[in-house]
């Protein structure tokens, strides 16, 4: 695998990480979704004026991502109303590689040697024992198991959306735009907009601000997708989960048991086989 794509997906990794546990603060899950899908919709903007428009070829990778971004959310929601945030973020996450790297497989016949392909399995089976509860409810658990599918959906059509577009960055650009539109309008009729306004005008640029620091750090893994094989970018990006609970650890004072730790180096030493081996 090329260390290029190796750096951007640890690197879209962490800044995953940074801006979930920047977002863990927040009082108000509707009201950060709106501000961060207004932060998407102008740096999309913003892309689309400087770019143009994608080749036609583009267009139906864009409407299928933007119809499944829009049901990622809705399972999302309906995830962390059933259960823990930790429980629902980890499953849903760690459920995606294996998936993505089922779907390259049958669309682009990109099928990982043995060692990449245990690397990626040692990656979402790290991922899941860093965060994922035995304990949790079955509603929960199948939400989360719903928004993965989901994930793994979106990573797949987006990774060949930016090939056919030829500039990930363009493509990106859109399809950040297109689903940021649906997404402010789910926000506001889940909560009405006075009230939304009203908790949106408390800290408004925090979420704008991570709205645009969450489309580079996609578009770090579009960009490694369009030269990289996609399951492998998938799986190393999922190292977010593992990053975010270093960042608990060493910044927000949350503690790691064994059962963390132990993930943790499991899910590097699977993103070792994927990168080097």
């Amino acid at each position: 695998m090329p260390l290029l794509a190796v750096a951007a997906a640890l690197s879209s990794a962490l800044i995953h990480a940074s801006w979930n546990a920047a977002l863990k603060g927040g009082r108000d899950r509707v009201s950060d979704a709106f501000l961060v899908a207004v932060g998407g919709l102008l740096t999309g903007g913003a892309i689309i004026a400087v770019l143009g428009v994608p080749p036609a070829g583009a267009w139906p990778y864009l409407a299928a991502s933007v119809a499944i971004h829009v049901l990622y959310w809705f399972t999302l929601f309906k995830g962390y109303d059933a259960g823990d945030l930790s429980h629902i973020y980890t499953l849903s996450r760690g459920s995606a590689p294996l998936l993505v790297a089922l779907g390259a497989a049958l669309t682009v016949q990109e099928i990982p040697s043995p060692l990449k392909l245990l690397g990626i399995a040692l990656v979402s089976l790290g991922v899941l024992a860093v965060g994922a509860s035995p304990r949790a409810p079955l509603q929960a658990t199948l939400w989360a198991l719903a928004t993965g599918a989901c994930i793994s959906s979106y990573s797949l059509v987006d990774a060949l959306g930016a090939r056919v577009t030829g500039n990930a960055v363009l493509y990106l650009g859109w399809t950040t735009a297109l689903m940021s539109v649906p997404m402010v309008a789910y926000t506001i009729w889940r909560r009405g907009s006075r009230e939304l306004m009203k908790s949106a005008s408390i800290a408004p640029w925090r979420g704008i601000a991570i709205g645009a620091i969450s489309f580079a750090g996609y578009g770090l893994v579009l960009w490694a997708q369009t030269f990289a094989p996609i399951a492998q970018v998938t799986a190393l990006r999922e190292t977010s989960v593992v990053w975010g609970a270093l960042i608990a650890f060493f910044f927000l004072g949350e503690r790691l048991g064994l059962r963390r730790w132990l993930g943790a180096i499991v899910v590097a030493g699977g993103a070792g086989l994927i990168a080097f081996a």
